[in-house]
């Protein structure tokens, strides 16, 4: 039997998705997670594979892996979660013999910016990459040939502006090269026409934004998977939800107490050259 898992992680606790031999890695406690559920043994007997190898930094929601294993599905997905950490498996499904990941209908990546910057600016630079295109300049990849963007949507709220980049694939760092020269458009210190002519072969570097904001959102098949969720790995998000809250609300405090607004409902700040002894 086969079986597709569907993964999340954040991308900071790992030194990228590739295996490596001296360093932690998602492929890595992937498979010490399987090794050591007994859902397989061998990664090469097992033909395990992933969809898309994140870049260090990189985070996903719905990265995916395959392998080979005696266990049904359902099963699987527990006995990984009680051995991973820092990845969760919250989907399944069985999946043909020759099925390989890689072999996707369409990859969704999403790339945030905490800036307050122009929608409309953005939307029309972000446009000049729709399409066919060379993209030997926003790659570390040997040149290929062209390679199709099929859609990038761009939207903006309270401050954070978010990029929606969808194609059947895409190629190392590609991503982050493309919001890189977007922003350098917007902001004028890079003009349309030099990245026409780098999608038509040019060589140019435009930059690269960070990694950290960039997720893996989703990668689609012919088929969908059945979502299993485990009540170890809902208690997991539990505790980081309440963490990152935990943080925002002290940051919150912090930026309040510098600007000399209270500190809290029972905690007034004490303003030190308005009062005296």
């Amino acid at each position: 039997m086969r079986v597709a898992l569907k993964i999340a992680y954040d991308g900071r606790a790992f030194y990228g998705h590739q295996r490596q031999p001296d360093r932690r890695t998602v492929e890595g406690e992937c498979l010490a997670a399987l090794r050591s559920a007994k859902i397989l043994r061998d990664a090469g007997e097992s033909f395990f594979r992933s969809a898309s190898r994140t870049d260090r930094g990189v985070s996903a929601i719905g990265n995916v892996i395959a392998f080979n294993t005696s266990l049904a599905a359902e099963a699987v997905v527990g006995a990984f979660n009680d051995r991973a950490r820092d990845v969760w498996a919250w989907a399944a499904a069985e999946v043909p013999e020759s099925f390989h990941p890689r072999h996707a209908i369409q990859r969704w990546y999403r790339y945030h910016l905490f800036q307050d910057l122009p929608v409309p600016t953005l939307r029309r630079a972000a446009a000049l990459f729709v399409g066919e295109h060379d993209f030997r300049s926003f790659t570390s990849d040997p040149a290929g040939g062209p390679l199709a963007v099929e859609r990038i949507d761009v939207s903006g709220k309270d401050g954070t502006v978010v990029f929606d980049i969808r194609a059947v694939s895409f190629r190392r760092g590609m991503v982050r090269r493309i919001v890189s020269t977007v922003l350098g458009v917007t902001n004028g210190l890079v003009a349309e026409s030099e990245v026409r002519a780098a999608l038509l072969g040019a060589r140019a570097d435009f930059g690269m934004v960070r990694p950290e904001p960039l997720f893996l959102m989703d990668v689609l098949y012919p088929f969908s998977m059945n979502i299993i969720v485990k009540p170890k790995v809902r208690d997991e998000w539990r505790v980081i939800a309440e963490e990152t809250e935990r943080r925002r609300l002290l940051l919150g405090a912090i930026y309040r107490s510098i600007r000399g607004d209270r500190f809290g409902p029972s905690f007034p700040r004490r303003r030190v050259d308005r009062f005296s002894d």
